[in-house]
């Protein structure tokens, strides 16, 4: 369908129907959104959460929630009588919606104060947050289960199911060694397999072609083959020379293109080689020559005219050989096209019932679980109901969808509603952004929506840049009509918006041009072009120059940007890859420049991450001395060369780093892996040596937020190597959430090095493109399968091999290719505010070994732009234009507009470093202390308030900070298996904990699997052989008394199930102004003894971790392991050293804070909740002391203490914690 582009009114438009907004860059997109929103608000009375707006990013979503907020208070404040501000946009919108429906002004202020009232029920959100939003409210009608839990990845799961597949169908019993060689050859493996599947179920809509004959049957081809090379190796040992001679002999009556000496020689040398193997299926024959010269079929094929080819036994045994190789291995490849095409099927099966099972849900299967429950056809009903609760919607970036998420606003949109109309359904991008392809993006899709939609406007007023640089880009894209490439995408000029620019002065050039657009021609040198790699060292050279003038002279007072003098924050530089960037960043530190850099990049994919890949494999196996002096030799340990050569050949300092890294593997098992990360860094130095580099803070920045990604991890991967293989996995798949994007290492003001992708949305006040002109073209690394569109646009992933050999195939997908970057190019050069400076021209270029040519440059995107006007892509990759045309072309450009763009040559020259003023010792004054400092929201523990530490973590032993009494003696008639005899302190505790923690008490058979992995995990000194094993006994014994022991109430652990009991229950309990006098008062005047406390008054949250909470006889209990070695003699354990232990150590505070906790949990979970009826209290065990034979004169178990608050006591503590300082005593 045709559409006329009509230029948008944005109060004045329909409002029914499937809208297009393209909207060029800079253009006021969000303005025009903002006017949409309120006439559907104002107009269509909807509500504010009826509205669906939808972008792709989540700080997008804020700023746009953010605008719209502003947009409807400014708008009711116009209505109340205050005057708008000198943005029309009020006042034109409040025309409008009179003259569009009559609204009245009272009507007005009495919609939008509702909408602002209740805007955080606004839908403005992602993609995915909408489609979550949509599921979590009809999880029954879309046939998913409650409460999934949202994960931002899903590659462990993933290669789970892979991994599964593989050991089941490639290294199983049952497998062909033939095709396992095979694989193994292709270098497959469960995590290569896991990245395509990856790949496929990103484009779930795509259509995945296979080549035919995949299920044919197989062949039992290896006897045959066999026989075949035995023949050919015993004719070939028997008679080599013969059959050498005779096809020597017989070159003349072959084809001299195909058979010479040299390539006889080296044919019968790949014979040698593939007959002595012993393999018939070797591999890599074919690189040593070409075996088929001697097969007789070859020899038929290659002879001259009516002559006749050489003849020999050993010709035709090399015809059968080679034929049979060729079937065998033709079926090896079909035979693993047949299992990666049911790993696909199969392993992405059993991806979704882990998932199911463990109810997660990653990112990619929220929009394929909204599509799939919209599109399958078994809930027809289900997209009426959604579009009956957002009856209109508003896209954003839409240029960045893709076919599921397309697919999911057709269905709702685009067909008729309740009243026979299609939308409101508005659809706002820009196809000449579209740039996220890498993302799964597809602008195919994009121009699919464009031929459905039925109005098409456009925004063509620019508001970002200056009328000169707007000329400029008008004339600069005007060159070459068809300069975008693909059909459906265009260049519209565009006219100076209303809106004000920041002013701009630059004094600095007398009587020179001051054109807003830069252009610089690669010079030539002695009449030739310069080498690319020598074009590409000038272009940084002068970019960093003209950096360095022009903050020179705004440092002088010439160059002002809004009434200031220019910073460097003003300036950025744009690159297409960290590579780039890096040159950039170097060139300007050599000129006194700081600099920051911008990027989407993965912080997986960088060295920093690599390197710290290698540091911690030798962590975890010290032993291994490459592993050793691989960490060493790391830009983070920094070991030099001949460091690490005398490390190797040095006993003792190989022993010594062995040590050095044993001890952090110790510390990584007992403390975890942020507390040996920090001791690593302190230890080595790494800080210190990142930061006496150039780019320190860069690298300092990459190291630490690796280490938080880890060890937020580590939260779900506790042992070592689970943690490493989970940082193997993000670095093979180059995770890329926005929590792994690269951060920003510096916020002084620096220049901006920015990446394209990076810089999309945003604007600069001067901005440099200093490798636009680079005529390589990046190719796509796609093993397996091509990825193309077909000619309807629709996604292809095509496994057949021919696939990649196609022309037409490959003519398509390198013009998909080109055609995102000329986008890439379109989005650097709309950056600017003011100024542009980009780089133009030819190069020269060598391809393999022959002479340097400009044949690449003469072909480059950008040099399309300026001289491709009339040709067809196709026809401009084949042309061979004279640099002289294009020469003519750029300067053709610059003669259009001669105010707003000047061409000249390349500066050559190197820049001046930038002179940076000191500040005089006078004007330094120190900044007078502030009176009082306010501690601000924090988080504290029970820890916090009785020993002034930060908060606990789970699973950690809380009697660590017990001060261990006088060591004694232990009796000698104390048996040696005797828990008394276990090691005591904090290592010892958290292994007491662990094993109570995995412990199923009620099945006896699985607890030396608990003591084993408590034992592993928090290893005791000196346990090794008959030591573990005496500890192993001590444990059982322990957990075999504490079970079988009848505690107060009655209960009894062993009978107690592990459905029952939740371990290390965590809580976060606000805490409003607690501070160490109210809580001393509170303590006191409730009568439970306590040290006094003297902590920094809190604001913000009690956190802790409950060792185990229980259901016994329909009562909740807190329950306290504590490891306290109280002494060897059974009255050590007695009710007096008990309790002069728990008011040591201030256990009272303890149970009364978890008491509190779970008060307040068991009030929210529980119907009809009463503490006195489901209340039980606190039970503290002080385990060496409790077992079933100890009791004292009354018939109480020893090593016990069992208190229940009254209620009255426990909620005056309630109201303490949550701020009403008068709540003392009950």
């Amino acid at each position: 369908m045709n559409h006329p582009n009509r230029a948008l009114d944005v109060f004045g438009c329909g409002l029914d129907g499937v809208n297009l907004i393209e909207a060029s860059a800079g253009t006021g997109k969000t303005w025009n959104i903002c006017g949409l929103y309120l006439r559907l608000l104002l107009e269509r009375g909807l509500e504010a959460r009826e509205i669906l707006v939808v972008t792709f990013t989540n700080a997008a979503t804020a700023e746009l929630r953010e605008r719209i907020r502003t947009r409807i208070a400014e708008t009711l404040d116009c209505l109340r009588g205050r005057a708008p501000a000198g943005d029309p946009f009020v006042p034109r919108l409040l025309e409008a919606v009179q003259a569009n429906c009559g609204r009245t002004r009272g009507e007005m202020a009495e919609r939008l104060e509702a909408a602002l009232g209740c805007f955080d029920e606004a839908a403005i959100c992602t993609i995915h947050g909408f489609c979550q939003r949509a599921l979590a409210d009809t999880p029954l009608a879309a046939g998913l289960p409650y409460g999934l839990e949202l994960i931002e990845d899903d590659a462990e799961l993933r290669h789970e199911a892979v991994a599964d597949f593989w050991r089941r169908e490639v290294a199983g019993a049952q497998s062909d060694p033939d095709l396992a060689a095979w694989l193994a050859e292709k270098k497959d493996s469960p995590e290569k397999w896991a990245r395509l599947l990856k790949r496929l179920q990103a484009k779930p809509l795509s259509l995945s072609i296979w080549p035919e004959g995949l299920d044919a049957p197989v062949q039992a081809l290896r006897p045959a083959l066999d026989a075949a090379f035995a023949a050919a190796r015993g004719i070939w040992q028997r008679d080599r020379t013969g059959a050498v001679q005779t096809l020597a002999e017989g070159l003349p009556s072959l084809r001299g293109n195909s058979y010479d000496q040299p390539r006889l020689d080296r044919s019968a040398l790949a014979w040698d080689a593939w007959l002595a193997s012993g393999n018939p299926l070797q591999e890599d024959i074919d690189k040593k020559g070409k075996p088929e010269l001697f097969a007789a079929g070859n020899l038929e094929h290659r002879k001259k005219s009516k002559k006749t080819p050489p003849q020999h036994a050993f010709f035709d045994a090399a015809q059968d050989l080679v034929s049979l190789r060729q079937r065998s291995l033709e079926q090896l490849a079909r035979l693993r096209l047949r299992l990666l095409r049911c790993m696909a099927g199969e392993a992405g099966k059993q991806l979704r019932a882990k998932k199911r099972a463990r109810r997660v849900v990653a990112f990619d299967d929220i929009l394929y679980n909204a599509w799939d429950a919209l599109c399958n056809g078994a809930r027809p009903w289900l997209a009426g109901a959604l579009r009956k609760r957002y009856p209109a919607a508003l896209i954003d970036e839409f240029q960045d969808t893709d076919p599921l998420q397309c697919a999911i606003f057709m269905a709702l949109y685009d067909a008729a509603g309740e009243g026979g109309a299609r939308g409101p359904l508005f659809l706002v991008g820009d196809p000449k952004q579209a740039i996220y392809s890498f993302r799964n993006a597809d602008l195919h899709t994009y121009l699919n929506a464009k031929a459905r939609a039925q109005d098409h406007h456009t925004l063509a007023a620019n508001q970002r840049s200056t009328g000169g640089l707007i000329e400029a880009c008008n004339t600069l894209f005007a060159a070459n009509p068809g300069g975008f490439i693909l059909p459906g995408i265009a260049y519209r000029q565009v006219s100076l918006g209303d809106k004000s620019r920041p002013s701009f002065v630059d004094e600095s050039e007398d009587g020179v041009c001051g054109a807003p657009l830069r252009l610089w021609r690669l010079p030539k040198k002695n009449g030739l072009y310069l080498q690319r790699d020598r074009a590409q060292g000038l272009s940084v050279q002068a970019t960093a120059g003209e950096i360095s003038r022009l903050l020179g002279e705004g440092q002088a007072g010439r160059i002002k940007l809004a009434d200031r003098p220019l910073r460097a924050g003003d300036i950025a530089v744009l690159v297409r890859s960290h590579k780039q960037g890096g040159w950039i960043k170097q060139a300007l530190a050599l000129l006194g420049i700081g600099s920051v850099e911008l990027s989407q990049q993965s912080i997986f994919v960088s060295r920093d991450a690599e390197d710290l890949e290698q540091v911690l494999a030798a962590i975890l196996e010290p032993a291994r001395q490459a592993r050793l002096l691989a960490a060493l030799a790391t830009e983070l340990m920094g070991a030099s060369a001949a460091e690490i050569e005398a490390v190797s050949r040095d006993d003792a300092a190989l022993t010594y780093w062995t040590a050095r890294f044993g001890e952090l593997r110790r510390t990584w098992l007992a403390r975890g892996f942020g507390f040996m990360l920090r001791r690593w860094m302190d230890e080595a130095g790494v800080s210190r040596r990142l930061l006496a580099r150039a780019d320190g803070e860069r690298r300092l920045t990459n190291l630490l937020h690796l280490g938080e990604l880890l060890h937020r991890a580590s939260t779900e991967h506790p042992a070592p190597d689970a943690l490493a293989r989970w940082l193997a996995t993000q670095r093979a798949e180059a995770a890329a959430g926005e929590e792994a994007q690269v951060r920003l290492e510096s916020d002084r003001n620096l220049v901006q090095i920015v990446t394209i992708h990076k810089a999309k949305g945003l604007e600069y006040g001067i901005v440099f493109c200093p490798f636009l002109w680079d005529g390589y073209q990046r190719t796509r690394g796609e093993p397996d399968a091509v990825e193309y569109h077909d000619e309807h646009g629709n996604g292809v992933i095509d496994f057949r091999p021919e696939a990649s050999k196609d022309v037409a195939l490959k003519r398509r997908r390198r013009e998909e290719s080109a055609a995102e970057d000329i986008r890439l190019a379109y989005v650097a050069l709309t950056r600017a505010v003011q100024r542009c400076y980009l780089i133009a021209g030819c190069y020269l270029y060598r391809s393999g070994r022959g002479e340097p040519s400009p044949k690449q440059s003469t072909r480059s995107l950008l040099n399309w732009l300026a001289a491709g006007g009339g040709l067809q892509y196709a026809a401009w990759q084949r042309q061979k234009l004279a640099t002289a045309t294009i020469e003519q072309a750029w300067q053709g450009i610059a003669d259009a507009a001669k105010h707003c763009i000047r061409l000249t040559d390349l500066p050559q020259a190197r820049g001046a470093p930038l002179a940076v003023p000191a500040a005089s010792p006078e004007s330094l004054n120190a900044l007078p202390p502030p009176e009082h400092i306010d501690p601000g929201w924090r988080i504290g523990s029970f820890t916090a308030l009785a020993h002034g530490a930060e908060h606990e973590s789970a699973a950690s032993d809380h009697d660590a900070r017990a001060v261990a009494p006088a060591e004694r003696v232990a009796p000698e008639d104390l048996p040696a298996h005797d828990i008394l005899r276990f090691p005591r302190g904090a290592r010892a505790g958290d292994c007491v904990h662990a094993m109570f923690e995995r412990a199923d008490f009620t099945n006896a058979s699985a607890w030396d699997d608990a003591i084993a992995r408590a034992l592993a995990i928090h290893p005791q000194r000196n346990a090794s052989g008959a030591a573990l094993k005496l500890q192993r006994e001590m444990l059982r014994g322990l957990l075999e008394d504490v079970l079988a022991a009848q505690l107060p109430e009655g209960i009894v652990l062993g009978k107690l199930l592990a459905n029952r009991r939740l371990n290390e229950l965590g809580f976060s309990v606000p805490a409003a102004g607690l501070n160490p006098a109210r809580l001393n008062a509170w303590l006191k005047a409730n009568k439970y003894p306590m040290p006094r406390l003297t902590f920094e008054a809190l604001q913000g949250y009690l956190k802790g971790y409950i060792d185990c909470v229980f259901e016994h006889g329909g009562r909740y209990y807190v329950l306290d392991w504590k490891s306290n070695h109280l002494g060897f003699a059974r009255e050590d354990y007695a009710a007096r050293s008990v309790a002069a232990a728990m008011q040591e150590h201030g256990y009272h505070l303890q149970y009364l804070l978890y008491s509190v906790a779970v008060h307040r949990y068991l009030r929210r979970r529980l119907a009809n909740y009463d503490y006195e009826k489901h209340f039980g209290g606190a039970l503290y065990l002080f385990v060496r002391g409790v077992r079933p034979g100890w009791r004292d004169a009354k018939g109480a178990p020893l090593g016990t203490w069992f208190h229940r608050p009254p209620a009255a006591t426990l909620a005056t503590l309630d109201a303490l914690l949550g701020g009403q300082p008068k709540a003392i005593a009950a």
